[in-house]
This record gives structure tokens, sequence and C-alpha cells, in this order.
């Protein structure tokens, strides 16, 4: 540790008392006098300068003056250096010669001062018939001691000793004068004494080394409690300085060691909340720091099972439910004859059994199916907590029911039921099942119109349905389809581009599976604005759905009608209402009164050049040519 006070450089110290010495000659009709001033002690530290003045005074004015410096040796007295008038001298053979100067002041200052120059010098002034006179001056050396070395005590001690224990020693080198030794515990000084006594004592001893320097080691003896367990102890050398400077350096802060016996047992087992396949731990604590001996047990039907273990603490790997029962530990404290410790702690491992489905799978339902109950549950040491998730992030449920009330293809696709512990962490147990719903397809179209090189449409239709339902269109060739698995339904994808070049323009799509069938009516009316050259087309687009079942009785009503208008057509031919000649004579039978459909299918998406024309219900080709439509278009006139 540092010192205490800043380290000051040497100087004259003492009071401003100086030494008058006063020699008096009688000389008829003359009285003269001398008078040296020094100052009577100066403090110097070693290896550092030391200056020492003298001031004369003469009482009469002379012209013969000289100057002495004198270094004491007990009762002898050894010149070191001499002036007269403008000549000096420093003494040879001395141990000064090479370490003094004198100013004209007659001040002498002593560099790299030694132990050894703590001594007595003497200035002696001499002026003539005036006489002489000299004045002393006592040099102090101080030198500051090493850092304090602390060592503690091999052995440990126990508090249930009768007599203080040596603690430690403290050792400081190289002082001048011997420094002094104080003990501290946690910073407050120990009054310790040199006399013998049953608490606390020490012993020092001062060793001055051949250098004439001091070292001092002081012995600490104490009777321990036990509350010093935790205590730090240290040492404290103090020592003085020039100029009345009192510094101190500390030693570092050690920790005893002491032992004293178990008062209480303390059983630890961790983790703290159990649950099966843990790895359990137990650990056995006293608060004694002598030497102990530790059994840990399990009471098992009354019966006192006891484990193999290596110090304090052990472990029980994987533990299962059957794991649960009482568990301690005994400690025996060889310090204290026939003392034995018990505790002992009553162990739960929680479980979760597996996973219950109610019913169990597969679960496939039908569209449309009613009030559909699923139920998940698993016991467990502890209440439980279900919820119910579709894919993964959706909760559908907080209960450990799943209800359907009315089964859609929606309802489709992977559940996941977890079922945890809320007062154990990670006792969780989860199961994932896949609702399929099965049903006849559905269906569901959108339109776009563009222009590229005329004017077309491009339908989609989606179908959704479980077996995937095979889809088909009323065009030669088959649409572009897509297949792909949404939830646990599937759906297909058709897509179809249809130029718009005639008045009317008819499509039909069917989706069937085993479970039925649904169509597409798609319809497209261009009216009598015509089909533009540039843009979207001016088209009412109209369609409908309808299911093979309703395709049938829409049939069958249009033959029913039919019928009947012919039925009163004839009538009225035969009554005379009606008069038919050979040039406008109409068969209502005839197919090609109707348009037929004109599409084309593109799958790589590229709009046809020109018009494909499908084949009529009568095997008659529509015509291609301008010419061709004129006619066929004149003939549809007079048809009307």
């Amino acid at each position: 540790m540092s010192s205490a006070a800043t380290p000051e450089p040497a100087s004259v110290s003492g009071s401003l008392c100086l030494t008058l010495l006063t020699l008096t000659f009688a000389i008829p009709g003359i009285i003269g006098t001398v008078k040296v001033s020094t100052p009577p002690v100066v403090e110097a530290e070693m290896e550092k300068p030391i200056s020492i003045p003298c001031v004369p005074e003469i009482s009469t004015p002379s012209t013969m003056k000289y100057i002495q410096w004198f270094a004491m040796e007990k009762d002898t007295r050894q010149r070191i250096y001499f002036q007269d008038g403008e000549s000096s001298t420093v003494d040879n053979a001395t141990d000064y010669t090479g370490r003094i100067r004198v100013d004209k002041n007659y001040t002498l200052t002593i560099d790299h001062v030694k132990l050894g120059d703590e001594r007595t010098f003497l200035c002696q002034v001499g002026a003539g018939s005036a006489g002489s006179n000299e004045a002393p001056t006592e040099l102090k050396v101080y030198d500051a001691p090493e850092m304090p070395e602390i060592i503690p005590s091999a052995t440990s001690i126990s508090i249930m000793g009768t007599m203080p224990a040596e603690i430690a020693s403290c050792r400081t080198r190289n002082g001048y004068p011997a420094p002094n030794i104080t003990w501290y515990k946690d910073r407050m000084p120990l009054q310790a004494t040199a006399m013998m006594n049953d608490k606390i004592y020490m012993k020092s001893q001062a060793t001055q080394e051949p250098s004439g320097l001091y070292t001092i080691v002081s012995t600490l003896y104490y009777l321990p409690e036990k509350k010093d367990k935790d205590s730090k102890f240290y040492c404290e050398v103090s020592y003085r300085m020039p100029l009345g400077v009192h510094r101190m350096m500390e030693s570092i802060r050690i920790s005893i060691a002491i032992t004293y016996p178990t008062e209480n047992v303390e059983l630890l087992i961790q983790p703290s909340v159990l649950k099966e396949s843990d790895n359990m731990t137990m650990e056995c604590k006293s608060d004694g720091s002598s030497s102990v001996e530790y059994t840990f047990y399990k009471v098992l039907d009354g019966i006192e099972e006891t484990f193999d273990n290596n110090g304090n603490t052990m472990e029980v790997s994987r533990v299962k439910r059957v794991d649960s029962g009482v568990y301690g530990c005994r400690v025996l404290d060889f310090e204290v004859e026939d003392k034995e410790f018990n505790v002992n702690k009553t162990v739960t491992i929680n479980y979760l059994d597996p996973i219950v489905l109610t019913p169990k799978g597969p679960y496939i339902f039908t569209e449309g199916d009613r009030n559909v109950n699923l139920y998940c549950d698993a016991k467990g040491s502890k209440p439980t907590s279900v919820v119910w998730t579709k894919h993964k992030k959706t909760v559908v449920s907080s209960a450990n029911e799943l209800s359907l009330p009315v089964v859609t293809f929606d309802d489709s696709g992977n559940y996941s039921c977890k079922v945890t512990v809320p007062t154990v962490p990670n006792l969780a147990r989860q199961k994932s099942i896949s609702i399929i719903v099965k049903g006849p397809p559905q269906v569901n179209c959108t339109e776009t119109t563009f222009h590229k090189n005329g004017p077309h449409m491009n339908l989609t239709c989606v179908f959704k349905g479980y077996p995937a339902p095979e889809v088909t269109c009323s065009v030669k060739e088959a649409p572009t389809i897509r297949h792909h698995r949404q939830n646990n339904y599937v759906v297909v994808v058709s897509e179809l581009i249809l130029p718009l070049t005639v008045e009317v323009l008819q499509l039909t799509c069917n989706g069937t599976n085993v479970h039925g069938s649904e169509a597409y009516n798609f319809i497209v009316n261009e009216g009598s604005m015509g089909v533009p050259t540039t843009g979207s087309p001016t088209a009412d687009v109209t369609h409908n759905r309808s299911s093979g079942g309703v395709v049938i009785v829409v049939i069958i009503v249009c033959i029913l009608l039919l019928a009947i208008l012919g039925a009163v057509l004839y009538f009225l031919y035969k009554k005379g209402k009606i008069p038919c000649g050979r040039s406008g004579k109409q068969d209502i039978t005839r197919t090609d009164a109707h348009d037929d459909i004109v599409v084309e299918v593109k799958n790589d998406q590229k709009v046809p050049e020109e018009t494909v024309l499908l084949q009529g219900v009568n095997g008659e080709k529509k015509p291609s040519s301008d010419q061709e439509r004129k006619e066929y278009a004149d003939l549809r006139s007079e048809e009307t």
C-alpha cells in the first residue's frame, strides 16, 4: 500500500532558535565578539541531499576571517572542510570527500545522505583579534521500510479451542528508525498486547541488519469465533519521515482457515419441480466447516434404502413416476462426538400419459355432416390444459373438444391437439390428425377479357372436391388443368382462352367424382354493337352453374316445351291460320337454326389468328370464307 504522505526533500528542521555562543576577549581599549548560529537538529532522508546553514556574526570589522566544518565521531572531531579568505579545501580521506560542498554563505551541503551520516556537525568561525566561536548541529537520518508482507498460518484453527492460536505473521524490512506494526480485523484495530492471555496477544521482534536498517516481525495470536470465518485480517506499518511527516502502509487482506461444528443441515433438490425423464440432483448442505460424512437415503414402504454417493451431492438419472417418495440425508460431524443430523423431503415426480383421441380415426367425413365432435385428453399428475390448432398456428378450440357443427370442405386440414400441465414447465404432449372431407365437386369460375389480335376471354375455373374431380369442357382440345391439394380436398384449376368472334358463345365445364358432378355454363352475348377491333370486347357475359341432376331437369323441360310448341304450330297449320308456301316453308327441327359453339383452347396462352368453327350437330360445317359467311347470313334472314 502506498505511503500516507508524499515524500518531501530533506531540509533544515527545528525551531528558529539558534545556538549562540559568545567568546569575549579583553583587549585594552577594544572589546570584540564572534557569534555562530546553526540549527540544533536537521532531518534528512537517505540518498537525498541535505543542507546545514552556518551564520556568523562578528561585532567588530576584521580583515582576517576563516571557517571550518567538523564531523563528530563519538568524542572526536574530524575536520572535513576549511576556508581562509578566498582559499578553500575539502579534506581528503574522510567519509565526506567528494560528497560535500560549502557555498559563499558557509552553508554545508551533503549529497547522498547515508545512515552513517547520523551524527553531530560543527561550524567554527574565526575573526582574528575578535576571536572565534562554533555551533553544533545534530543530523537525523530516516528511511522508509519496504511494503509489509503477511504470512497466514499453515494450519486451520478450531473455535473449539481454549487458547489463542497463531493467525499470521507480518514482516517489514529495511526501515529506519524501527517502524511500528498494528493488526486489524475488518478495518478495526486489534488491541493486542505483548502479554500472553486467553483471547489475543502478539509477539514482536526487531532485527538490525548489517546495513543498520531494521526488520520488524510481528506474530498475532487470536482465539477466533464462528463469525470470524468471513473476516479479513491485515497489518499496518507506520513510520516517521523528515519534517514530522507520519506515513503508513497496509498489507494484503487474508481470511483465516477456521473450523467449526455443524449446527444446521439443509437438503436441496434440483430442479425444484420434477417430471419424468428429468435428472434429479440432491445436495446436502451443512453449516459447519469440520470434517463430516454424508449419507443419502430413500424411504420406500417404510423401509430405508441408502445410496452410494461421493461427497455431499448425488444424482438420480431419468426419474420415473415410481421414484416419487421421501428422500433424505444424514450428516455425521466428527468434531462433535455422537452428533448426527438428519433432514428429508417428499419428492413428487410429475407425469403426463399419452394422448387419447375419441373417436379413433381415420377422420373422413362427408360434406354436410352435422354435429361432428372429436375429443382429446391425457391423464397427468396435475390438472391439464388442452388446445386445438389448425395448420400449426390457428387456434380453433381451447378445450378438449373439437366441434364441427356442419362439415364443409374448409374444415379439411391438419389439426394438432396439445395437452400441457401448466404448473410443470415443459411437461406437454402433442398429437396430430388429418381431417378429410369427401363430397361432390364445387366450382367457382372467373372471367377476364383482353385484346390481342382480336377480342378474347380467359376463363379460369376452380373445382373443389374429394376425391379429385375430373374436369372436362365442351371444346375440341382439353383445357389447361392443374391439380394441387388444399387442406385435405383437391383443387383442380382449368384455364381456357376463348375467342369472341360470334354473336353467341356458349361453353360448359363439368367436374365429376364418385360423389357427383357440377357443371359451369358460360355464355357471351355481344349484342348489336358488334365486336370492336381494338380494346376489350363490348360483350355481356352470363353464366350459371348446374349440377348433373339440374341439367337433366332443364333438358326434360326444354323437350316438353318444344313438344307443346310443335303441337300448337301444327294445330294452327291445320286450321289454316299459318299460310305456308314452298318458298317460305321452314323446318323448325333444323339444327342449323342454332349457333354452334366456337372455341379455341390454347394451353400455351397464345391468341389464335383465325377462329376455329366446331361442327354442328347435323354434321354441316359453317362457312369459312367471307362470301360463304354473307350467304349464310342471308339464308338466316330469309328463314327469319
